[in-house]
């Protein structure tokens, strides 16, 4: 019951301190959606990585020799979300699974289960895309990117330019976006 207390508290001044930095950056995006409204079947199911944008060009590292990624998000036991993700990697499909909790008391953070990365997820609104979702991962080694995903395999370009855009007005002027020479790994595959 205490623990309850300190996360609504928690949240509480998070949120009023995000609102008030809104204030002061205007190019920052709106509040990022809840974990109960990113739980919901709209969120569910596969998304394809578009592209992403770091603070620091070190951060793209990780990036730059993945030709292709999808994320395919389902709800897990309990208060869970559990993620898979099947990215081309040269020639290679590779996958891996994640799970984050998405317990109310630390809405709107998604905290993996190793409590090695936080993600945000925000709805497609803020770069003008109604298939779209942006989420900005923070892991452990300090390395923050956010990053696009989209319904479908072709995002229109004009989409992918306001997402850059929208970045850079929050800095994160270092971008790459996905090849997509090789085609996309499916699940079964990877």
């Amino acid at each position: 019951m205490l623990m309850s207390t300190v996360w609504s508290a928690f949240g509480s001044v998070v949120g009023m301190f995000y609102a008030g930095m809104q204030v002061m950056v205007p190019g920052l995006p709106p509040a990022p959606l809840s974990t109960s409204v990113f739980k919901s079947d709209k969120y569910m199911g596969s998304w394809h990585f578009v592209a992403a944008a770091v603070w620091d060009e070190d951060d793209l590292k990780s990036f730059l020799t993945t030709d292709s990624s999808m994320l395919h998000i389902q709800r897990g036991d309990d208060d869970t979300l559990t993620v898979t993700e099947s990215a081309r990697v040269g020639d290679q499909c590779q996958k891996s699974t994640w799970s984050y909790s998405t317990w109310f008391v630390t809405d709107p953070f998604l905290f993996r289960s190793d409590y090695d990365t936080i993600a945000l997820v925000w709805d497609g609104s803020f770069v003008n895309c109604s298939s779209c979702i942006v989420i900005l991962f923070a892991d452990e080694e300090e390395e923050i990117s956010a990053m696009l995903f989209a319904r479908d395999e072709k995002t229109p370009d004009e989409v992918i330019q306001n997402f850059k855009s929208k970045m850079e007005d929050v800095y994160m002027e270092d971008f790459y976006k996905a090849p997509l020479q090789k085609g996309y790994c499916k699940l079964e595959a990877a």
